[in-house]
């Protein structure tokens, strides 16, 4: 059910040309100033001075996905990202609203949450971006975690560091820290190297460990990804990862190897966007036999240009 909608923009899209007006770019349109509007309700309301501003950074992402994979049965998602800007209040504050699979840092496609709206969670969030430095950054924020009613307070913070920039190559450190009023504790590192073979292909090689005082073992995620870019509406990107689990950083064992595609296609204005994202994977959870998967998005994004 949850592809009727976006199945039924897919089609009716390549009915109009795409320098014409469809009813989904009026709908489209509205939607993005429902956004704004309310963004600067919430600024306005604090903050009540004759400032306007001619662009807003407010955002929001909603997409569907579902996945077929060799002895699996069919999985679902549903995912969306909701970023109000608050200028007035101060130009780097934003308001975040976000469900699990948004803002889960590990999720690389191999398993949907196959779950309904109802039943997921959702975080709230104001977050204050400071750029101590060109190379630094970091951003605290404090918020609720909504658990099916319930309501768990936490304290977030995410930092950023460049560690070097020569020539085509450059490294970066990321952390995100969560403090939650429950007692749990969540931890992300990350080590990324980017290297630029060429303006439209580049290379990613990406290292995350998530640590969860609640969970019995660390994940380890390692991936190497290439990028390549056709225009700015196309893109490819292929590679290959490993997750492992890691019991009290001592014993590893790996969860999956996977080898990776994704096809990226703004197909309508730009704003509408599908993704073919195939893969062959072999899990633990099957005896690393080696299984097939294909997956389907479809997304749109809402930002006022």
């Amino acid at each position: 059910m949850y592809f009727k909608p976006i199945i039924t923009l897919l089609f009716l899209s390549f009915l109009h040309a795409e320098n014409n007006t469809s009813v989904f770019d009026v709908y489209h349109n509205n939607l993005c100033k429902v956004l704004v509007n309310t963004s600067n309700s919430i600024d306005n309301y604090f903050v009540d001075d004759n400032r306007t501003n001619e662009s807003s950074e407010t955002y929001a992402e909603f997409s569907t996905s579902m996945a077929q994979e060799s002895h699996m049965g069919l999985e679902k998602d549903v995912r969306f990202r909701l970023r109000l800007n608050l200028p007035k209040i101060q130009k780097n504050l934003r308001l975040i609203f976000e469900d699990d699979s948004s803002d889960n840092l590990l999720y690389d496609g191999t398993t949907l949450n196959d779950r309904h709206l109802d039943s997921k969670e959702y975080y709230l969030r104001l977050e204050y971006l400071n750029y101590v430095k060109d190379t630094f950054n970091m951003r605290m924020g404090g918020g609720v975690k909504i658990r099916r009613g319930n309501l768990v307070p936490y304290f977030n913070i995410r930092s950023r560091y460049e560690l070097h920039k020569e020539g085509k190559s450059k490294g970066e450190f990321f952390n995100r820290f969560r403090y939650y009023t429950d007692g749990e504790i969540e931890n992300n590192l990350e080590f990324n190297s980017l290297y630029t073979i060429a303006d439209d292909f580049y290379a990613i090689w990406s290292n995350i460990l998530y640590h969860s005082n609640e969970d019995p073992y660390e994940t380890l995620a390692n991936d190497i990804t290439m990028v390549s870019i056709f225009n700015e509406k196309q893109h490819i990107r292929y590679g290959l990862g490993i997750s492992n689990h890691i019991k009290k950083f001592e014993d590893m064992n790996v969860d999956y190897y996977y080898l990776h595609g994704v096809f990226h296609h703004v197909f309508y204005k730009h704003w509408a966007y599908y993704e073919v994202a195939p893969s062959i994977l072999q899990r633990d959870i099957n005896n690393f036999k080696t299984s097939y998967r294909l997956l389907l998005k479809f997304g749109i994004y809402l930002q006022q240009k």
